[in-house]
């Protein structure tokens, strides 16, 4: 277990490289809208201040886009050295999307430059097509990559095989993969990490895949996941929230400090993007998501309500499954599920599958006893999984409350407006312009980043849901402190670094082009 010790210091280098990677993502999907609103209101009205807005707002974007270029790239990487049994997924289920989302990036940087290099010399139209064309990419690739934890969330294409384990589970969708051969992989897995406590390796083992064969007869099914789509909705708009509610905090900030109204012109552009988009995430792509995990992940759905013991909520049960009589399965229903199984050991299901099966090590488990075992390590997550989720909800709430005084601030809502008139004659217009800016931003960014939490966490004990441990598939490689450490301090330098250049470009182009040019060894 020595290995795994030190293995483990590699997982919050993951989530953190993941999650300063989706800061960059978020700025990559939101600030196309801005940019998009700045050059609309600019060829209305010939104001020169939003088109030098759209350029500066159009430099930090090519910053970002380089510098999450390269933080995804070494999260990437860094995910294939932490978990090389992800290769299977890989060369499988993840081919076609991995693919598709090399094409999508190619597209984006086509794109972008397009864009960059032909703003002010070829129609606004024209220039707001070019940036869409770089939305539609990137959140094309977005969506890919999304699709593929979709699959490790949610493993479509496997149809009865996680329920075959786990009596509590659905199917998932047609039987894409060839189940015999999936069975064969999970039992070599599970007999090398029982005799020589490492599994992850075999997978690369030449000889195994002769073995095996081929496992998957249609290279799209990740594409077809009910679960992805739910996903894909929902994760790409709160990168979108994210990234525009950044912009809108900048120019409160901006109008906080220096009280020039030139910052609430630019902010009311794009602001109605930002309240529509916070007003229909929690009411359709929200909702969903959360039928979605209702439907594919009991356990993790377990988790979220806090359900140690089966539930009645009316109100919940209508939200998740249509259906307000349906009581909320708890810890206690899925562990009699796994009573179902009886004395059934990993053996008999084995000789009912895989032609000339050979008993290994495992093949003494009993099935009830493993379904249990796995659902005793889901529940003891259960107190932090329900506590983030709530808190991500509530956080969700103080972002649509904000953003909707924060519009009513600066358009004419009604009595909306009236009530922040009110407020704004004991705090200040510039105080509560900024803190209500702030505040939708800091709701959205906690929101997203529990709901990514509550989204990978919440699917343990598996690496891939009801199907492969983690340990099946983590790196048996010992890493050394100092080079974890190291490399740590290097990829946050990076990204931090990217980060004031963006900030650099935003307030002081002039400064950044100078550090450009000093860097290039070109005199002043």
């Amino acid at each position: 277990m020595a290995a795994y010790d030190n293995v483990s210091a590699l997982m919050p280098v993951s989530i953190l490289g993941i999650y300063l990677h989706a800061v960059f993502v978020s700025v990559t999907l939101g600030f196309p809208f801005v940019i998009s609103a700045f050059l609309y209101k600019w060829a209305r009205t010939k104001d020169n201040d939003y088109y030098v807005a759209a350029r500066i707002a159009t430099g930090v974007l090519a910053v970002n886009f380089a510098l999450g270029a390269i933080t995804g790239t070494l999260v990437e990487f860094g995910l294939v050295q932490a978990w090389p049994g992800s290769i299977y997924a890989i060369s499988t289920v993840a081919f076609t999307p991995l693919v598709l989302e090399l094409a999508a990036f190619i597209g984006e940087i086509v794109f972008l430059i397009a864009f960059i290099v032909t703003l002010r010399w070829v129609r606004m139209w024209v220039s707001i097509g070019l940036m869409a064309g770089y939305f539609v990419f990137a959140a094309f690739s977005g969506m890919l990559i999304t699709m593929v934890n979709s699959w490790l969330n949610v493993p479509w294409g496997t149809g009865p095989l996680a329920s075959v384990l786990y009596p509590f589970l659905p199917e998932y969708g047609p039987a894409a993969f060839q189940i015999p051969v999936l069975v064969t992989v999970k039992l070599a897995l599970v007999d090398s990490l029982l005799t020589v406590g490492t599994a992850s390796q075999i997978l690369q083992n030449p000889e195994i895949a002769k073995a095996v064969g081929l496992s998957l007869s249609d290279p799209y099914i990740a594409l077809s996941s009910p679960y992805a789509l739910a996903s894909v909705l929902h994760n790409v708009t709160a990168a979108v929230i994210i990234g525009i509610a950044l912009a809108a905090a900048a120019f409160s900030y901006k109008h906080f400090r220096t009280g020039d109204q030139k910052y609430v012109k630019l902010l009311k552009s794009f602001l109605p993007i930002l309240l529509v988009l916070l007003i229909i995430q929690p009411i359709v792509f929200g909702d969903n998501m959360g039928k979605a995990v209702a439907a594919f992940m009991p356990t993790k759905f377990a988790m979220m309500e806090g359900a140690e013991t089966t539930i009645q909520n009316p109100l919940l049960a209508f939200l998740a499954y249509g259906d307000p009589s349906r009581p909320i399965q708890g810890f206690d229903e899925l562990r009699r599920a796994c009573g179902k199984h009886g004395d059934e050991t990993i053996a008999d299901i084995a000789y009912e599958v895989v032609p000339d099966y050979r008993p290994g090590p495992s093949g003494s488990i009993r099935l009830s006893d493993l379904c249990l075992q796995d659902l005793s390590k889901a529940e003891k997550r259960l107190p932090t999984i329900h506590a983030a989720y709530y808190t991500k909800i509530a956080a969700g709430v103080i972002a649509l409350v904000s953003v909707v005084a924060l519009s009513g601030s600066v358009h004419n809502l009604g009595l909306i407006s009236s009530v922040v008139r009110i407020i704004e004659k004991r705090l200040g217009g510039k105080n509560l312009l900024f803190l209500l800016a702030l505040l939708t931003l800091l709701g959205s960014i906690l929101a997203s980043a529990l709901g990514w939490y509550v989204r990978e966490v919440g699917r343990k004990p598996w690496t891939v849901y009801g199907l492969l441990y983690p340990e099946e598939l983590v790196t048996p490689v010992s890493f050394s402190t100092p080079v974890i450490i190291a490399f740590t301090l290097l990829f946050a330098a990076m990204a931090l670094g990217g980060l004031y250049g963006m900030y650099l470009v935003a307030v002081k182009p002039l400064e950044f082009v100078k550090l450009l040019r000093r860097g290039a060894g070109v005199e002043e």
